[in-house]
C-alpha cells in the first residue's frame, strides 16, 4: 500500500468510527463537519456551521441551476442547502459511514435526486469539464498529496468554473509541536500554510480571486466543543477522553496563535 493510500486508509477509518460519527452528529451539529461563522458568538455550533456554508457559497456566486460536486461531502448539510438553492449537486465522500448518513439524511429531507458515492477526491470519478463549481470544505487536510486534490478540481471543472474551499491551516513561525499535536486526533500532516494553498491553486491553473482568514471563528467554535464536551465527563469511553484531551490540544495552539482558518475562492479560467 502507498503511503498516500495509507493515509486515505487512515481518513477514512477515523469518519468509519462510531464513537467519531457520534461525536460530530451531537456535539458538532450533526449535518455540517466544519467551521461555524459567529457573528455574536451565541449561535449554536450548528447555526454557525450552516452559516458558514452559506458564506462560502455566496463567495463562490453558486446560484440556483448550477452543476455542483461537494468533493468530501461529510453528512451532506451542504448538498442539501444547495438543492433547496435549486443547484444540481451530488457528493463523494471517502468515509462509507459519511455517505450513508448523507444519503439517508437527504432522503430524509426528501432530496432523492441527490447523488452521493464513495470517492477519493486525488481520483474523481467524473468526466472532465463536467462540474461549474466544485466545494471543498476542511478535507483536504486530510489529503497526504494536497496538488493532486486541487489538481483534481481543475480538472472537473468547466471553463470559467470555481472551486471554493475551506482549512484550517498553519499560520507562518507557528510552533509545529502544538499543530501537530491537535492535529494527531485527525491523522493531518501540519505545516501547510494560507501561502501555500494559494500556490497549490496557482499552480494547477487557477487564479485565486478570493482568501479570507476568521481565527476568531475556530477559536470560538472550539471554545464550545470544549464546553459541549464538558457534560459528558461521566463517559470513560476511552476514545470520548481522548477527543477531550485532544480539544484541549486544539485550544492551546489556538489561544497561542499557531493555527488559523481560511476560505478561498479559485476560478479554472474561461
Amino acid at each position: 500500500m502507498t503511503s498516500l493510500e495509507t493515509e486515505t486508509s487512515a481518513a477514512a477509518n477515523y469518519y468509519n468510527n462510531p464513537v467519531i460519527a457520534d461525536f460530530y452528529q451531537s456535539l458538532w451539529g450533526g449535518s455540517d463537519i466544519h467551521i461555524g461563522l459567529y457573528t455574536t458568538g451565541n449561535e449554536t455550533v450548528a447555526e454557525a456551521s450552516r452559516a458558514m456554508t452559506m458564506r462560502l457559497l455566496t463567495l463562490a456566486g453558486v446560484s440556483g441551476g448550477q452543476k455542483v460536486l461537494d468533493i468530501a461531502c461529510g453528512y451532506g448539510g451542504t448538498l442539501r442547502v444547495l438543492a433547496q438553492m435549486g443547484c444540481d449537486a451530488a457528493g463523494i465522500d471517502i468515509s462509507e459511514t459519511c455517505v450513508a448518513i448523507a444519503r439517508a439524511e437527504n432522503a430524509a429531507a426528501g432530496f432523492h435526486d441527490i447523488l452521493v458515492s464513495l470517492g477519493n477526491f486525488h481520483r474523481i470519478n467524473t468526466a472532465a469539464s463536467s462540474w461549474d463549481t466544485v466545494i471543498c470544505q476542511e478535507a483536504i487536510i486530510h489529503s497526504g498529496d494536497r496538488p493532486k486534490v486541487f489538481a483534481e478540481a481543475y480538472r472537473v471543472l468547466r471553463a470559467g468554473g470555481t472551486f471554493a474551499f475551506s482549512d484550517i491551516l498553519t499560520v507562518p513561525g507557528a510552533d509545529l509541536t502544538k499543530v501537530e499535536a491537535a492535529f494527531s486526533r485527525l491523522r493531518a500532516d501540519a505545516g501547510a500554510t494560507v501561502h501555500d494553498y494559494e500556490r497549490m491553486a496557482r499552480l494547477a491553473g487557477f487564479a485565486v480571486e478570493h482568501v479570507e482568514q476568521r481565527p476568531h471563528d475556530i477559536v470560538t467554535h472550539y471554545d464550545k466543543l470544549a464546553a459541549a464536551l464538558s457534560s459528558t465527563q461521566g463517559n470513560d469511553e476511552p476514545l470520548v477522553a481522548s477527543i477531550r484531551s485532544s480539544i484541549r490540544r486544539w485550544q492551546d495552539a489556538l489561544v497561542g496563535g499557531h493555527i488559523t482558518w481560511a476560505s478561498f475562492v479559485a476560478r479554472k479560467p474561461a
